[in-house]
């Protein structure tokens, strides 16, 4: 019997696999694009059309407005070009010697100067970040690394490869950490594998314990803390860190054993944390760490309230007094999403409650997904179902 050949699928379309990246049926997508939407006071159609409209945006049938690629944007935490979205122009031959010249000349341009410029923009990023969250940052971030990486490929100049692969290093470890922010874990992966790659190129350890460090909660993420906190111990041994990179690393070592069930391990991280923490906490060679009392206090804290820790609540509290809440949005908010799971455990309802509602609204105003997801996951005292 001869059976029907069936037709070769299709090739997943840029949209698409945004949305399968993050582990959503369209029919998710179309809820979490509402509350993208709302977040940007921007209307939108009910659940039923939306998903009619992703399977059509998705096939190539249609392309979606202006307003509607401002949603998606702020949804996959990726540009036009990325989502598939950008116009084409007709096809234009050109020829490949000519193009390769003209961007090895613009790459011989580069010089210590403007690598230091790009350093400044780097951390004028970051200090956003803190402040705002990744989603209104997004295409200045991709245009950033993208304007990075495009002068390291050709570049033949050892001094300056170096000078750009350790500004890589480090946009590319605020990328990914932006982007796991934003639920694309897999897109984060990748900028966290960009950011080592470029650290060994400069031989910097302290950039690539780093890099190592931040995509280890790219493990924690998808539900593997053992393979977590095996990464950040490894992060740890190499190298003689400077004392804020050793103190960071074994608070989150602490965070990645709680995370594992082991509170022994846990506490002696965050006590070795606060051994190592200097007196200032700050280094200026170490722009990306921002580590003080404070914030290892909220750290600890979030470790405690993992493990059900009753003094859990007691440290998060100290930390809500003292932490900058001006400046540091997405601390603030990871803060209140502690205090609402450290309140739900001890049975405190209306606590819990309280600080859900602020966690949510920060974590709207910031795009935060993973903080979003985590407020989703606590359970309230006597409550099933949605804790709002």
């Amino acid at each position: 019997m001869i059976g029907t050949r069936r037709a070769p699928p299709l090739p997943r379309s840029a949209l698409a696999r945004a949305r399968e990246d993050r582990g959503w049926s369209q029919v998710a997508a179309a809820r979490e694009y509402v509350r993208a939407a709302a977040e940007l006071n921007i209307p939108a159609a009910e659940l039923d059309s939306l998903r009619i409209s992703i399977s059509r945006w998705e096939r190539g049938e249609h392309t979606p407005d202006e307003q509607t690629r401002r949603v998606l944007r702020r949804l996959f935490n990726l540009t036009d070009t990325e989502l598939g979205f950008t116009t084409r122009s007709p096809l234009i031959v050109v020829d490949e010697t000519v193009e390769l010249a003209a961007r090895l000349a613009s790459t011989a341009r580069v010089d210590v100067a403007l690598i230091g410029t790009f350093d400044q923009q780097t951390h004028a990023l970051r200090l956003q970040d803190r402040t705002f969250g990744a989603a209104t940052m997004l295409d200045q971030m991709s245009a950033h690394i993208r304007r990075i990486q495009g002068h390291l490929d050709h570049s033949m100049t050892p001094a300056i490869r170096v000078g750009l692969a350790r500004v890589l290093a480090d946009a590319g470890a605020l990328a990914g950490w932006q982007a796991l922010d934003a639920g694309a874990a897999g897109r984060a992966w990748e900028h966290f594998n960009r950011a080592q790659d470029a650290a060994r190129e400069a031989e910097e350890p302290v950039l690539l314990a780093h890099a190592i460090g931040e995509q280890a909660y790219a493990l924690l993420e998808v539900g593997d803390p053992d393979g977590a906190l095996e990464a950040i111990k490894y992060a740890a041994k190499l190298g003689s860190h400077p004392p804020l990179l050793t103190a960071w690393l074994a608070a989150a070592e602490g965070e990645f054993a709680a995370a594992s069930g082991n509170t022994t391990e846990a506490l002696r991280a965050f006590d070795r944390a606060q051994q190592f923490l200097p007196a200032g906490a700050t280094d200026e060679s170490l722009p990306f760490l921002s580590l003080n009392d404070a914030h290892l206090t909220r750290w600890r804290g979030s470790a405690l309230a993992r493990l059900g820790n009753p003094e859990a609540i007691d440290d998060l509290t100290q930390a809500l007094v003292t932490i900058d809440q001006g400046s540091f949005v997405r601390a603030l908010t990871g803060l209140h999403t502690d205090l609402a799971t450290a309140h739900a455990v001890a049975g405190d309802r209306d606590q819990a409650r309280t600080h859900i509602r602020l966690a949510r609204s920060l974590a709207a105003q910031i795009g935060s997904q993973r903080l979003l997801r985590r407020l989703d996951r606590i359970l309230l005292p006597g409550i099933t179902g949605q804790n709002l």
